[in-house]
């Protein structure tokens, strides 16, 4: 117990882990990261899913607090993440909206059979 509490001991020298060789899935891919490219798009829906989740979290924990001020709080958060949700989705139908018609792909519409009138 005594060498535990002295100040003259050496501290060893720190070293960095070995670094393991490449891995077969960086190696199958030619080397290239696995991570976003700069100019890739991010999934804007992926993103307007976890907005909305967390609203719905948000609303229910406004619900389970146990005053009205945080009540009042969570509920705020909530409206605000479910409108930029909302914001998230609109951006992104209107994006594969653009897409779709630069590239002169017809948008499918129903087709809702009508009776003949005679």
């Amino acid at each position: 117990m005594e060498d535990f509490f002295q100040s003259e001991v050496a501290a060893q020298e720190r070293t960095g882990p070995a670094r393991p060789g490449r891995t077969r899935r960086a190696q199958g891919s030619g080397g290239a990261r696995q991570e976003l490219a700069a100019g890739e798009p991010i999934d804007i829906f992926h993103w307007a899913a976890v907005a909305l989740v967390t609203a719905l979290m948000c609303a229910v924990l406004g619900y389970a607090a146990g005053t009205a001020t945080l009540a009042r709080a969570a509920n705020v958060t909530s409206l605000v993440f479910g409108a930029m949700g909302g914001a998230l989705v609109a951006s992104g139908v209107v994006r594969s909206l653009r897409a779709r018609l630069a590239v002169g792909e017809r948008i499918p519409v129903q087709r809702v059979p009508v009776a003949e009138t005679r």
